[in-house]
């Protein structure tokens, strides 16, 4: 029996679109195989006052070095490769389900090298310009009362 309810499929479709062409679109894109270098730097110049696309663009990064790693594995070992292009078609599809949930989890084993990636080194790199990062505020933790001079008293 079909469901009752008023909703509109295509609106529904249509709303996951839009929500798809913001950072998460940016952040699932990331993990597509082989052309996620192209994605993740478009996203590191694009995206970059994302903390959510920065993040997974760096985990991209790793996933597409430890996939050029399995392709020189292949020339020694094509048994071996084939297990790590395995695993590593699953960590890229693990990312994107991460990133399509919104989240920010880490994926093991990868995100200890992305984490080392400095998304101003990334974005200097490519562009040549620096990023410019907003001077910290500076606020007192406690708050500041008038001083009031002390009367002594006259003799």
């Amino acid at each position: 029996m079909a469901d009752s309810s008023n909703q509109n499929p295509v609106a529904d479709i249509q709303a996951k679109i839009v929500a798809l062409t913001g950072d998460k679109g940016w952040a699932i894109s990331c993990y597509i195989p082989v052309f996620n270098i192209v994605t993740c730097v478009l996203c590191s110049i694009k995206m970059v006052s994302s903390k959510f696309c920065l993040f997974h663009a760096r985990q991209g990064l790793i996933l597409f070095f430890l996939w050029f790693f399995t392709i020189v594995v292949a020339v020694f070992s094509p048994i071996l490769s084939l297990m790590l292009w395995g695993v590593v078609l699953l960590l890229h599809v693990s990312g994107m389900v991460i990133a399509y949930g919104g989240k920010t989890t880490e994926i093991p084993i990868i995100a200890g090298f992305a984490a080392k990636i400095p998304e101003d080194y990334i974005f200097k790199m490519l562009t040549g310009k620096t990023l410019d990062k907003p001077a910290p505020v500076v606020t007192p933790t406690a708050p500041v009362s008038p001083v009031k001079p002390v009367e002594t008293p006259k003799p």
